[in-house]
Parts: structure tokens; sequence; C-alpha cells
């Protein structure tokens, strides 16, 4: 009789426990791969130094940069889950790629007009996120929370070769390097995060940062042309300014085996400078000028795998 009055406890206590929802994530720790491909634009006016020139006067174009990094990632949720910690970093390089300058008189009467092969370059990025978990739904096991944070994005290529579609400088070797390019986005972050449960099995990460203020600085440096009387030892032209934009994350996880996750995405990043000025570090005679257009963007696929406790 006690046999069975212990076996009929174990089975009800068995029932309820697997009626309990399960707990909220504590925190996860993983590796992702991110596959992409973005472009770099700047443009600048110097029609004040230069009324025959047009506006813009120059357009330089970094386009099609395919792109692989691995990055690292984590979370922790810490004052009774209502408070979470997280960030990434990551590494890679640009594998390939295509640079277009283009020139232009007054009226953009376009009088030069080249291509460049990218064919190297380095992506590094990175963010620490501090944030609070507003709302959380009746299955227990979905957040939905607000953080501020800081980031920075850097992107450094090299340009190969000169293809002159008018003739103004002439084709120049795929061997030798051109032009380098490296731009760097310091930001702050303010941003919403989801952590929703679909099944038992399967969740939605869902991660939107609005960049409200961003510092960038871009370094050209035109190897042909360091001459003294002309652009002089490279960098020989940088931009500083200021800008904005989004940087969005959606992952789809799912459990593959007992609290290891293996998630598929997508990414999109796009920072633009609302204010900047350019300038020839060699070449005091030459006023500061500014800048009409800048902006980095970069968009791909996620595979990630992850631990979480």
């Amino acid at each position: 009789m006690r046999i069975r009055v212990l076996i009929a406890f174990a089975c009800i206590s068995c029932a309820a426990a697997a009626q309990e929802p399960p707990a909220a994530p504590r925190g996860d720790l993983g590796v992702r791969y991110w596959i992409s491909s973005g472009e770099t634009k700047r443009a600048h006016n110097a029609q004040s130094f230069d009324p025959t020139l047009g506006n813009p006067t120059s357009v330089l174009l970094y386009e099609n940069l395919d792109a692989n990094t691995i990055e690292l990632f984590g979370r922790q949720y810490f004052g009774g889950g209502q408070w979470l910690i997280k960030g990434f970093i990551g590494l890679g390089e640009i594998t390939r790629g295509s640079f277009r300058d283009e020139d232009f008189n007054a009226g953009q009467v376009k009088f030069s007009d080249t291509t460049s092969s990218v064919t190297a370059g380095d992506i590094s990025y990175g963010a620490i996120d501090i944030g609070r978990n507003e709302w959380r739904l009746r299955d227990g096991r979905t957040l939905l929370g607000l953080y501020v944070g800081y980031s920075e994005w850097k992107e450094d290529m090299d340009a190969y070769g000169v293809s002159d579609a008018l003739g103004f400088v002439g084709d120049v070797s795929r061997d030798v390097k051109v032009i380098s390019n490296k731009v760097t986005w310091k930001s702050l972050r303010v941003g919403f995060a989801g952590n929703l449960a679909l099944t038992e099995r399967m969740r939605l990460d869902l991660d939107l940062a609005l960049v409200p203020y961003s510092k960038v600085r871009n370094d050209d440096s035109h190897f042909l042309r360091q001459d003294p009387t002309d652009l002089g030892p490279a960098p020989n032209i940088i931009i500083e300014g200021e800008g904005r934009g989004v940087q969005l994350d959606a992952e789809l996880r799912y459990e593959i085996v007992r609290r290891t996750e293996l998630g598929l995405g997508v990414r999109y990043w796009y920072l633009e400078a609302n204010k900047a000025t350019r300038r020839l570090p060699n070449r005091p005679d030459v006023p500061e000028l500014p800048v009409t257009d800048l902006y980095s963007e970069r968009f791909g696929a996620t595979l990630s795998l992850r631990r979480v406790w």
C-alpha cells in the first residue's frame, strides 16, 4: 500500500513539474559567423576653393565589399533577471570589392572616371550594452527590454590597379596598390532587445539599436599622389565628422541539445555622417572643405552556436 502511494505521489509530482513553464534563460555565451557585403561612399564640394569645379567635386565609392567575420558574444541577466549586460566583438577580412573614383567640373561635367579592384581588407567591430527588462510575458520565458551602449566599427581596405574610362590619368597595372581607405565609426547606441519564446525549443532574438550620435574618421591614402606638390605622404586625405544610423540583428534559435542552441539570422548596419569636413594634412594652403556624403553600410546572414544557462 505504501509503495502504491509513493508511486502515485511521484507520478503527480512529475506531472506537475512537466506543466511548469521552463525558466527564462539567465545568460548565454557563443560564437557567430557573419557573411556580408557592404559599401562606403564619400563625396565633397570644393567650389568654395575653385568655382570651376562641380558639386559634388569628387565621389569615391567602395562597393560590393564581401567579408567574412567571426565573433564572440555573450549576455548575462542579473538583479533577478530584471537587468542585462551584453556584448560582442568580431574580426574578419574583406575578400573582394571594387572602387570607383569620379571627378566633376562645374555643371557636373565629368572629367575623370576610374575603377580599381579591392583585393584585401580587414574588418573589426564590437559593442557593449547595459539594459533593463521592462516586460516579461506570462510564459515567463519571453523578455522585452531597453538598453544603452557603445560600439565601434572599423573597415580598412586596399585597392589595386586603375582602369581609366576617360583617359584622364591612364591605366595602371593591377599589381600596383593605388589607394587604401580606413573608416572608423564610434557610436552611442540606444536600443530594444527582445528574447521571444516561440516553442519550447525555439526562440527569436530581436535587437534594434538606433545610433543618435556617431563620431567618424575616414583616412584615404592615395599612393600615386604623394608628391609634395600634390597630396603629400599618406594618409593624405582625412575626413572627420559626426553622424547617426541604425544597427539591426534578428536571429532564430533552436535548441539542438539541452542548453545548446543553433542560430540563423540576418544583420543590417548603416551609419552616415550629417556633418563632416575634408582636409589635406600635408597641404595647409588648401582649406577644409565640406563633405556632402559619407556613409558605411553592411548587410548579411549570421550563423551562431551558443551555450545557455
